[in-house]
């Protein structure tokens, strides 16, 4: 019997159990037939690869039961109640029975259908639109579709009470399998929702197991024998205030086919949520060796990166500033979404260079710093330093330098050589509020430039021989230094990194010593040197002319920091790494066991520097070190490079060590370091790194660095998937977060008043929404409630969907469709329109009012019933996290009447004592419009009727007696336009829809009990009527 994996990857409770689908065998299955480029052998029964595996909708040319098909390698197919799954295998058949020379192959396998028992699923959402379209002409020509649009995840929405599946195709690289073969579905509950009431029975199956490590294990008889599909435990957890929260969950058989879960302490309160993933991920690099050193992101508009170019091929752009080099600098800035490279460009003179820092200017320009032994690096007229001061005899380094572009890397602002007689290194950048680079680093120089007044004036150590940090602020154009400093003691500092307070402006720095003479301030953490070189940190003034504090950082043997940030609270988060196991922790530390050749480290100094707040190793048995960390409201992001051992979540897109030199990893903590939300390995069969971090609070994050591994795992891959050379930088985007909560605001601009109005355009409704998140929303679709008497097919046409966003002109999101049904919901497309952060979009939706054909008044309103109708996401990895509306999400339209009220004789839209009179003169006649009770002759009964309206009492005329589940009910009267209404069914409430002067609607909800209830009924408080419905 043959095992093959369903790779359960991690999953979603969020809750979520997410299930892969993967079960090729000796070849992955796949006969999805579609037009595409035929191939060259008529037996071959494969289409062209497809690059991921993607969802196609069903548009009418597959049988009415399936939704979606999954393309790629999987053969799969989506319903309402579940999936089937086709396990696939070619063989070719015997020569002697097909002749020699023949290619015939036979087909083997089998088909499983996982149902959804008592699925009660309202609509099946895709998400994630792909630019891929698909046309079919196989089979009957009516069956025939072109330009069917494609997918990379669906949702069913109310599978259960609470409860949504999502499908999405599942990341390759690292651990997972790779290939466009698997996907995976998620369970998403909300608060409340209930796990037990999700079971699955599987079709096709000989049994279900569940074995010693939780796996669920279905045994499948096919024509080669036994194989045996496996899906991993799951893996789950809830959001709280302090984090997300673990929880144990474990699959659980009901009988030989059929399983569920059981999962401990759900809290009712919270939404289970989904685990973290990759956006994108590219190389970049050309055919020797590349790296990036240095990288800033700004959300919409870009990543820019930075670095060494050692290729001679580095992918530049046509009107870059120098498109030829080899051994120099380069500055490259990609798309948002990774797909396209923006622009490239080398930096450097006829000898080599490498950028070692970054950051912004005005107008995204990009500012960088690094090294140069070219005496001929390119300089600016009116630069600081125009000419190349020289290098040490022992190094040979040469010079710093800082440089800006312009924000499309075609020119440069300013460059300047920045050093000494000796050695000088800048090693990083930040620029102040006045657009000034700050820029620290390492010199070896006695004549390196400082300024009076600076901290620290003069070299402390050897010319030539030891070096000092320094701290150099220059002018934005680059050709004056406002303050420079140096930093150090008598033997040798590296300044490595600098951050700006976002609140005092102070300038933090960090790096490492040799020196036990360092400047230390009063009172500062560690006052003196405990190894044989420690790390070393510094807040220096805005103007660098005083230090609050000065400290040592380390224990008995080598430590080093190599990263520093500024939190919003004043105090100072650090990253590095050390050797020594005595390095100093906090009991909050989230590791604090010494565990191989170096650790990586993570702490957190008090604002003055003078207390460790937090403190802890992060590592495995083999060496590991923090180069980068970034902060935002959801956490501190942690990256570098890890040996074996690295402590991984369940959940990481890799698990395992690669087995290289060390890995690249990325890792989550909460605010306060004490919980690790998530952590991964990233790298192949080499030696790969991540060296530089950018999180958002919104929960995505870029980071970059470089691998020398060819099977480093990109996915899903984005510019470019290949590395080139032996060496490549690598950017990867990652999505941290798997709900945003609810983050949209609605607020209707219109009131639901009644207007009598002539047949034409009218705005049906009108509503702000505001992105209350800190990631861009995008909005999918609003489902729309038409209701009211004479809302007949046709008598709301030309709908369409308009959107203003800010100051911009007023855009047509969707349209223009017609209103078909009456009292039922639409569908209507936002269009996938995007809502920054923070942003507000007035939504209008307009239509046109057509009168009926035989003269009767029509009635319409449509509103927004609740928080589900509207289809909102966010960009994220796979489908995005979900976010949900703030609050009901209701918006009401205004009531429209084409004719006049029931009993409005003199048409002015209110009933009065005129219209009784008239009425009792009228007595007999025919008035499709004003008749009261619809029969279409006034009688004494409409005049009644009407008494009742004019007294405020509202008379049932009609009830219904059967109602299906997730359906709209209509109850016939005469009625007081806009009353308030309360109903009931079997003892629950009802959605009321739209109360109008003929009818009021009511919804019945998917998992309303089957059976005989009693519907009630109150209009303002009061019974208005009473019935026995049985629901189906």
């Amino acid at each position: 019997m043959r095992t093959l994996p369903l790779l359960f990857a991690s999953s979603a409770l969020l809750l979520g159990a997410t299930f892969l689908g993967h079960v090729g065998a000796d070849r992955p299955a796949s006969t999805f037939r579609g037009d595409v480029a035929p191939t060259n052998d008529p037996a071959q029964p494969d289409l062209a690869a497809v690059r991921e595996l993607q969802f196609v909708a069903n548009v009418g040319q597959w049988d009415d039961g399936v939704r979606f098909a999954a393309v790629g390698d999987t053969a799969a197919w989506l319903h309402d109640d579940g999936f089937t799954l086709r396990y696939e295998r070619w063989r070719a058949a015997a020569t002697d029975a097909i002749g020699a020379g023949a290619r015939l192959r036979t087909q083997g396998g089998a088909v499983v259908r996982t149902r959804f028992l008592a699925a009660l699923t309202s609509g099946a959402v895709a998400e994630q639109p792909l630019a891929t379209q698909y046309n079919f002409f196989v089979g009957e020509p009516q069956r025939w579709r072109q330009g069917v649009p494609a997918c990379r995840a669906v949702r069913l929405q109310h599978v259960q009470p609470g409860i949504d599946v999502r499908f999405r195709s599942l990341p390759s690289g690292g651990s997972l399998s790779a290939g466009n073969g698997p996907f995976e579905y998620d369970l998403l509950l909300a608060p409340g929702a209930d796990l037990a009431r999700f079971a699955a029975r599987c079709e096709g199956v000989e049994r279900l197991a569940i074995d010693a490590e939780g796996r669920l294990c279905a045994t499948v008889a096919t024509d080669d024998g036994v194989v045996e599909l496996v899906q991993q435990a799951p893996i789950a957890w809830q959001e709280t205030p302090d984090g997300p929260r673990p929880l144990r969950v474990q699959f659980r058989l009901l009988d030989e086919h059929t399983y569920g879960f059981v999962a401990d302490a759900i809290d009712p309160a919270l939404a289970a949520v989904v685990d973290p993933g990759v956006v994108w991920g590219t190389f970049l690099g050309g055919g020797q060796t590349d790296r990036v050193n240095a990288m800033r992101w700004v959300p919409g508009n870009g990543v820019y990166v930075a670095g060494w170019a050692g290729s001679l091929d580095f992918p530049t752009t046509v009107g870059a500033y120098r498109t030829t080099g080899g051994a120099d600098g380069f500055v490259a800035r990609l798309s948002d979404d990774g797909q396209a490279l923006q622009f490239a460009t080398y930096l450097g003179g006829s000898a080599s260079e490498e950028i070692r820092g970054l950051d912004l200017g005005a107008g995204n320009s990009p500012i960088v710093v690094g090294f140069t032994t070219s005496t001929n690096f390119p300089t600016t007229a009116g630069a600081l330093q125009t000419s190349y001061g020289g290098a040490g005899p022992f190094l040979a380094i040469g010079d710093g330098f800082a440089a800006r572009l312009d924000a499309n890397g075609s020119a440069l602002g300013f460059s300047t050589y920045l050093g000494g007689f000796f050695d000088d290194v800048a090693e990083a950048v930040r620029v102040d509020a006045a657009g000034n680079p700050v820029v620290v680093g390492w010199t070896a120089s006695p004549n390196f430039p400082s300024t009076p007044g600076a901290f620290q004036p003069a070299l402390a150590g050897f010319a030539g021989i030891t070096s000092d940090g320094f701290v150099t602020r220059l002018s934005a154009n680059g050709q004056s230094v406002s303050f420079s400093t140096f930093l150090g003691g008598s033997i040798s500092e590296q300044l490595l990194a600098v951050d700006r307070d976002p609140t005092t402006g102070d300038w933090l720095v960090a790096g490492w010593t040799l020196s036990n003479d360092l400047p230390v301030t009063f009172g500062a953490f560690r006052p003196s040197i405990t190894g044989a070189y420690d790390g070393m940190a510094a807040r220096l003034s805005p103007n660098g002319a005083s230090a609050s504090f000065v400290t040592y950082a380390g224990g008995l043997l080598d430590d080093a920091l190599l990263s520093v940030r500024g939190a919003a609270d004043g105090t100072v988060w650090l990253g590095g790494f050390t050797a020594s196991s005595n390095f100093p922790l906090t009991p909050n530390a989230v590791q604090n066991a010494f565990g191989g050749e170096t650790e990586g480290v993570v702490m957190r100094l008090a604002a003055n520097g003078q207390s460790l707040l937090y403190s802890t190793f992060l590592g495995g048995s083999g060496p590991d070190r923090v180069r980068a960390v970034a902060l935002s409201t959801l956490g501190v992001l942690v990256v570098g490079d890890a040996g074996v051992g690295f402590p991984v979540t369940l959940d990481a897109p890799q698990t395992q060590f690669a087995g290289g030199v060390t890995d690249a990893f990325a890792t989550l903590l909460t605010n306060n370091g004490a919980t690790r939300t998530w952590s991964s390995y990233f790298g192949g069969q080499g030696q790969d790194a991540f060296g530089s971090a950018w999180m958002t609070d919104g929960g995505l994050a870029v980071v970059g660095g470089w691998t020398y591994s060819a099977d480093f795992p990109i996915d899903p891959a984005a510019y470019d998937d290949v590395v080139n050379g032996t060496e490549d930088g690598v950017v990867m985007k990652f999505d941290l977060v798997s709900t945003l909560g609810a983050g949209l605001q609605v607020a209707p601009l219109t009131a639901p008043s009644l207007q009598i109005v002539p047949a034409g355009e009218q705005t049906l409704l009108d509503t702000t929404v505001t992105n209350t998140t800190a990631r861009e929303l995008r909005l999918d679709t609003l489902r729309v409630l038409a209701a009211g008497a004479g809302d007949t097919p046709n008598a709301v046409v030309g709908v369409r969907v308009f959107g203003t966003l800010g100051s911009q002109p007023r855009t047509l999101l969707s349209g223009p469709v017609t209103l078909v049904g009456d009292d039922r919901e639409h569908l209507l497309s936002l269009g996938g329109q995007l809502l920054p952060a923070g942003a507000s979009l007035r939504l209008e939706v307009v239509g046109d009012l057509v009168v009926d054909a035989a003269g009767r008044t029509v009635e319409v309103g449509l509103a927004v019933c609740d928080d589900e109708a509207w289809g909102i996401g966010a960009p994220g990895a796979g489908s995005g996290p979900t976010v949900r509306v703030a609050g009901t999400g209701r918006v009401d339209g205004p009531l429209f009447v084409l004719g006049a009220l029931p009993g409005d004789a003199d048409g002015d839209g209110a009933i009065t004592a005129v219209d009784l009179r008239r009425r009792l003169a009228a007595l007999g006649g025919l008035d499709p419009q004003a008749d009261v009770d619809g029969n279409g002759v006034i009688t004494t009964n409409d005049v009644a009727l009407l008494r009742d309206v004019l007294l405020g009492r509202a008379t049932l005329l009609q009830a219904p007696t059967q109602a299906a589940r997730g359906t709209w009910i209509t109850l016939r009267g005469a009625l007081v336009a806009g009353s308030s209404v309360q109903a009931s069914l079997g003892g629950r409430s009802l959605t009321v829809g739209r109360v109008t002067a003929r009818e009021i609607t009511l919804r019945v909800e998917a998992d309303q009990a089957l059976g005989t209830q009693e519907l009630s009924v109150t209009i303002g408080g009061r019974p208005f009527a009473t019935a026995f419905v049985q629901v189906q």
